[in-house]
């Protein structure tokens, strides 16, 4: 349990915790968005539409953020389109990739919300491909980013 699960309101002083060995090496976190080598996730998504990747060196284990020469980690960034109160179907396909659902991250807002599960139904599915913990006011239109290991392409979420 972290502070900003006990405490939501906290979220819009200090960014929730974030396992910078998921993502892709020079991530950092900010309130409502992630950066990846100084470039906003959140303002990329706004240039190039959802579903969008983007892939940069994986970091190293145990490295301590040094970026790896050979491995790539993808951020996938979707957008919510329907959304219940334990269920959310968003416009990527993340059914068979290695996608690390606990480090989603809710894009472009501050939430205050206790942070709830919610089964993840992706675009071509009918059943949840995953379970994911985000705040309980998610909404239709929200974006979400996750890492996922390896090089993947926008064919392989659309």
């Amino acid at each position: 349990m972290t502070l900003t699960a006990l405490l939501p309101t906290l979220r819009s002083s200090i960014p929730a915790p974030f396992d910078a060995a998921a993502w892709p090496a020079g991530s950092a976190p900010t309130l409502d968005d992630v950066t990846v080598s100084a470039m906003s996730i959140g303002r990329y998504a706004d240039i190039c539409g959802t579903p969008c990747v983007c892939t940069g060196p994986a970091v190293i284990p145990a490295s301590g953020g040094v970026a790896s020469a050979t491995l790539s980690t993808t951020v996938i960034v979707a957008t919510v389109v329907h959304a219940t109160a334990d269920a959310l179907r968003l416009d990527a396909c993340a059914a068979g990739l290695d996608v690390v659902w606990r480090e989603a991250r809710l894009l472009g807002r501050v939430s205050h919300a206790y942070d709830e599960p919610f089964a993840v139904i992706d675009a071509h599915g009918s059943e949840a491909c995953a379970t994911v913990v985000l705040p309980g006011d998610v909404k239709v239109g929200d974006r979400i980013a996750v890492p996922c290991p390896g090089c993947h392409t926008l064919g392989e979420v659309r």
